[in-house]
């Protein structure tokens, strides 16, 4: 090997040396900003000021959107439907026509209970004139028995002509009653026609299908054509006039819930758009398995608007917290039983506060808290995220806000 390989040989080597050097010192400093910045540093943390204001307790809920008053309109007989006069989202009023059902057979069935009792009125008539007829006769003939009578008295007739006299008035007098009885009976099928008669106008009149309640018309199950039975549903009708919203809460709330509270309506798909209403009604019966009560929670809503089975979210406000501290969510933290925020003193140190909860809502970034174990003011900054944060040291302010 001559000297220039030598040359060259040596000259990589102390370039391969320089290399590692250098890597080791960069080494180095990345491990001194690691550990500067790790133990030497104080970490950095967000801050908010604790205010003092009014703050509400309310209890969520979900559920879907109902009204207090839904009927199921059907027919009382059954048929087919000939007709339909409504369609969906329409709004109907009490006593309004909404179906009608084939009436042919019907039709027919009065028109022979019609022509029945035409004819039992005409059996009536010929009756009455079948009586007035023989009392006529009966009249003549017990006139000329009291004639006869008179004579035999007299001696100018036999007793044996009067007798026939008086057989012929018995026999009229016999004739009358009979057809008495006849006018009787045709009186009696002239009802019992009238009664068919009044009975197939009724099964007629229950061709037609109206509501008994004014709403929106929500479903239409059945459609022309389409055969139904006594109590078959042909339209359902939903009075906006009371809507609400089925929502089931967790029975731990039972005690504070009560007719009458404020509450808010949130549909799904509008969130934004929050709706105020009230608890309406409270169910007596609970559910065992899901330990959830129902409460009816009753908001305005255009009829318009109205989709029944739609879900929504309710917070019921059970109290208020008045002139409170309140202080975010997110920083207070449970340290075993207790509640614990971090409040950053004017050395920049922490130190921890034990608070109770007064009031929150699952809507709102804030909770209202009274300090149990150490002191806290309005005008405190604390903590937003304490998690990690080691008590009693020193910490870097990297954002501040005044609270919401």
């Amino acid at each position: 090997m001559d000297r220039t390989e030598q040359q060259q040989q040596r000259d990589r080597f102390g370039l391969r040396k320089m290399g590692k050097r250098l890597l080791y010192v960069l080494f180095a400093v990345i491990v001194f900003f690691i550990v500067k910045k790790k133990f030497l540093t104080p970490p950095e943390v967000s801050v908010v000021r604790v205010e003092q204001r009014n703050v509400p307790a309310e209890v969520e809920g979900s559920g879907v959107v109902t009204v207090d008053r839904l009927a199921r309109v059907g027919a009382k007989i059954p048929g087919r439907i000939e007709r339909v006069f409504v369609d969906q989202g329409d709004f109907v009023h009490q006593g309004q026509l909404i179906a009608e059902l084939e009436n042919t057979d019907i039709l027919r069935d009065l028109e022979r209970a019609q022509a029945r009792l035409a004819a039992a009125y005409a059996a009536e008539q010929a009756s009455r004139a079948a009586v007035a007829e023989r009392v006529a006769t009966r009249w003549q003939t017990k006139r000329a028995w009291g004639r006869e009578k008179y004579l035999v008295a007299a001696g100018a007739v036999s007793q044996e002509e009067a007798d026939g006299y008086d057989e012929r008035y018995r026999v009229a007098a016999s004739a009358v009653n009979a057809a008495e009885a006849d006018v009787r009976a045709a009186e009696r099928e002239v009802q019992a026609a009238k009664a068919d008669v009044k009975f197939e106008e009724f099964n007629l009149s229950e061709t037609r299908v109206f509501t008994y309640l004014s709403g929106v018309v929500t479903d239409l199950p059945k459609r022309p054509g389409d055969a139904v039975v006594p109590g078959e549903p042909v339209v359902t009708i939903a009075d906006p006039s009371i809507t609400m919203v089925d929502a089931y809460v967790d029975q731990r709330f039972s005690g504070k819930i009560r007719a009458g509270q404020p509450a808010t309506v949130v549909l799904r798909g509008r969130a934004n758009d929050p709706i105020p209403g009230s608890v309406f009604r409270i169910s007596p019966q609970a559910d065992p398995t899901t330990e959830e009560m129902t409460v009816e929670v009753q908001f305005p809503l255009p009829a318009q608007e109205l989709e029944l089975g739609q879900w929504a979210d309710v917070y019921i406000r059970v109290s208020e917290a008045k002139d409170a501290l309140a202080v975010p969510a997110s920083a207070v933290m449970q340290a075993g039983a207790e509640r614990m925020i971090l409040v950053v003193g004017a050395d920049n140190r922490v130190r921890p506060v034990i608070v109770e909860s007064l009031a929150s809502s699952p809507r709102l970034p804030i909770i209202a808290v009274k300090a149990v174990k150490g002191e806290l003011k309005r005008g405190d900054w604390v903590i937003t995220k304490p998690m990690g944060i080691e008590l009693h040291e020193k910490v870097r302010i990297a954002s501040a806000s005044s609270g919401e």
